[in-house]
């Protein structure tokens, strides 16, 4: 058996990265950016105002107090998208409305609530200083700066930049096609019949959608048989695809013929079993660059792995900057005896406590538990050689989730 890190390192050293292509920017979001973006204007682009109210020279305005207002002759109105064409002079303002350009020989923007007009006169009761209630051109991007760097995941805000530089298509990484094959006799689609014996196919559902969550495009094959020629056929079919997930026949069993089956269809066999629990049944193979996964057939051993080994190398095939789930230091609630020999995940809930989550393990730890894995936040590890992590002990744990942040540095 390998380490968990030796494991990783493996997978990651055998990741290419993908093709890109261009894209709408309706079609962006929570895509992987495949080229840095260049601002072409100035953000904002233009001096403006950040509030409703006069533009002035502050000049003007130096001695004015609430006792002794200022009176400033009003010569024009600035709006958004209708700027003014007539200069701010000595004695004068500008009415003007958030966002509209300053105008020239203003230096200040006073609030409408700091003033009283009458007529064509405003009087002032505040001093202004240079540049108040000022958004000054390019305060937020310069026009030829690098606003968006490639590898970054692109969100909400991400797209409103870019909108807001201009970008109406955007590089993005094509997202890999991952097959999804289900092995094993026992296995039966959801909504059949349930004979005896016998287990919904859950894996190859929760397995697309986390390929999903990361960016990747899923493929759920048929159910592969027991049958050594069909499952060779079925491999053969999914190693065709950019990754592909195999779940169960990896471990000794009389029946479980993945491991051969994979070197008939001649992919080479990076490593089998890894020392960790759940999940230690992990093959993982190569050819020309198309990764396949053989994952245990246990629902939280494949989706636990999928997490540590699969997920990664998707995002890093995508050219994700931050491939890797993030980490926490949390305290544990309670003694959890674990596996001392292996690197043991160990399913908890955080609840929040001072400046440290507390974690308590979810029900059952058993690998075939997926209720217990639905309901936890975080995957606690327990280093090989431990065999207990004890209550009161500060422990590190890899956050679990969708929206869970991301990272650069590998969880171990």
């Amino acid at each position: 058996m390998i380490s968990v890190r030796e494991a990783l390192d493996l997978v990651l050293a055998r990741v290419r990265p993908g093709p890109a292509e261009t894209v709408p920017l309706d079609l962006a979001p929570g895509r992987v950016l495949a080229a840095d973006v260049v601002a072409g204007i100035a953000l904002p682009p233009f001096t403006n105002s950040q509030m409703d109210g006069y533009a002035v020279r502050s000049a003007d305005l130096a001695n004015a107090a609430p006792e002794r207002p200022a009176t400033l002759r009003v010569i024009a109105t600035a709006a958004a998208g209708r700027p003014s064409a007539v200069a701010v002079e000595p004695g004068t303002a500008v009415r003007i409305m958030t966002g509209a350009p300053l105008p020239a020989g203003a230096d200040a923007v006073v609030r409408q609530e700091d003033t009283e007009r009458s007529g064509e006169t405003v009087l002032v009761r505040v001093a202004a200083r240079p540049r108040e209630f000022v958004r000054p051109q390019g305060e937020d991007v310069a026009a030829g700066e690098t606003v968006l760097a490639r590898g970054r995941i692109l969100g909400a805000a991400d797209v409103g930049l870019l909108a807001a530089v201009g970008r109406v298509l955007v590089p993005v990484a094509v997202p890999p096609r991952v097959a999804v094959l289900s092995t094993g006799d026992e296995v039966v689609p959801p909504g059949e019949p349930l004979p005896p014996g016998c287990v919904y196919n859950s894996n190859a559902w929760a397995l697309a959608a986390a390929c999903r969550e990361v960016g990747a495009t899923a493929v759920v094959l048929p159910i592969a048989r027991d049958d050594r020629r069909a499952l060779r056929d079925a491999i053969a079919h999914a190693a065709s695809f950019d990754v592909a997930l195999s779940i169960g026949g990896v471990s000794v069993g009389d029946f479980d013929h993945v491991k051969e089956a994979i070197a008939e269809v001649g992919l080479e066999r990076v490593f089998w079993r890894v020392a960790q629990k759940p999940g230690k049944p992990l093959v993982f193979a190569e050819r020309d660059g198309r990764l396949f996964f053989g994952l245990p057939g246990n629902p939280v051993s494949a989706l636990v792995c999928f997490d540590l080994y699969v997920a990664p190398a998707l995002r890093s095939r995508l050219g994700a900057a931050t491939p890797f789930a993030c980490c926490e230091e949390v305290e544990m609630a309670s003694d959890v005896a674990t596996a001392a020999g292996l690197t043991e995940f160990v399913r908890c809930t955080l609840a929040g406590a001072g400046r440290r989550a507390i974690a308590s393990p979810t029900a059952s730890q058993s690998s075939g538990a997926l209720r217990s894995l639905a309901r936890a936040d975080a995957l606690v590890v327990s280093p090989p050689g431990e065999g207990r992590l004890a209550a009161g002990s500060l422990v590190r744990a890899i956050l679990l989730g969708a929206s869970r942040p991301l990272s650069a540095t590998p969880p171990f």
